[in-house]
């Protein structure tokens, strides 16, 4: 049987490659956010404002996610050997979502080592809320549409605020605070119109693409082989790619955490003839073909069947120790 540790080890050596002129894509993200904002001031007051407004706005929602997927890429040590280079290039490429980086490298490193288990933030267990099937179904494709970032910083606030030491939370507020702050000036000295589309309708925009991709990596993924715990999607989309770092090569990351973004499509058009059918087959050229398909199945979600997954675990006990476990280091290959 071809599973992905088949993979040639010549490959994994090329895909482990650093070339850092890729980080270039840092200031070409920002300086077209820039550019978005130069657009909106030169177009307030004209007839088409808000038609340009708009698709500003999801270019620069589409920017910051791929601003986002260099940070994640920083979290895990695979932009930099140097710890303080990294934390900083994930501070400046995170700062854009409004949420702590501290906070959120030790979650996500966390989440790799308990990925689809009860207590990962990723495995939303809509039985904790509510048996009722409709409203259950309603609960989850609420958080699959639209509501994934909230119900994540709940968990935030919840259970990964309580991992962090004093000089960690120390860090986090100030990366917040300090972030908050910039957004607040922008509030103050920017028109209202421009600032809602150079930042308010980006949020809500980011908050459909964050829900809907969050889905598709995990929604209804076992525990257990890293090679089987999320999906790659958008395989075709090469421009989508190409501005979210290659976010969407989700199963590669999950098996070889340590590949940069910018050697994960190489590597997944490389290595994909040596995967496994099981795993072939959680591999799609679109993001929206995946998406519907999950969509349908929580219409047909069987909430009995959900529930009897659970039903032998004690669940207090079960997240009492994945809790407290650590993540995988940075740098993991």
């Amino acid at each position: 049987m071809r599973v992905m540790e088949d993979v040639p080890r010549e490959l994994l050596k090329a895909a482990y490659e650093r070339k850092p002129i890729y980080l270039l894509k840092i200031p070409l993200h920002f300086a077209l956010w820039a550019a978005c904002l130069w657009v909106l001031l030169r177009m307030h007051g004209h007839p088409a404002f808000i038609l340009v407004g708009i698709l500003c706005s999801l270019l620069i929602a589409n920017l910051i996610r791929g601003l986002g997927a260099v940070a994640h890429d920083a979290v895990h040590g695979s932009c930099s050997r140097s710890k303080v280079v990294s934390y900083l290039i994930a501070l400046l490429c995170w700062a854009p979502t409004g949420m702590s980086v501290t906070l959120y490298g030790n979650y996500h490193l966390h989440h790799h080592k308990i990925a689809n288990t009860y207590p990962d933030v990723d495995n939303f267990v809509v039985t904790d809320y509510t048996r009722h099937p409709v409203l259950a179904k309603a609960m989850l494709l609420g958080v699959y549409t639209f509501f994934y970032p909230f119900y994540w910083l709940s968990c935030m606030l919840r259970f990964y605020l309580k991992r962090l030491s004093w000089k960690q939370r120390v860090a986090m507020n100030v990366e917040v605070i300090g972030f908050w702050g910039l957004v607040g000036l922008a509030y103050v000295y920017l028109p209202g119109a421009v600032f809602f589309f150079f930042f308010g309708l980006p949020f809500v925009f980011g908050a459909f693409l964050a829900s809907v991709t969050s889905m598709i990596e995990h929604y209804e993924m076992l525990p257990g082989e890293d090679a089987y715990s999320s999906r790659t999607y958008s395989t075709k989309s090469h421009l989508t790619n190409f501005v979210w770092n290659n976010v969407s090569y989700h199963n590669e990351h999950h098996k070889f955490p340590g590949i940069p973004f910018y050697n994960l499509r190489t590597f997944h058009e490389a290595a994909f003839p040596y995967y496994e059918d099981r795993v072939k087959a959680e591999c799609y050229t679109t993001m929206w073909g995946p998406a519907v398909m999950l969509w349908g199945r929580i219409l047909k979600v069987d909430i009995a069947k959900l529930d009897e997954r659970y039903r032998q675990l004690d669940k207090d006990d079960e997240r009492r120790k994945l809790m407290a476990s650590p993540g995988i280091q940075p740098g993991a290959a």
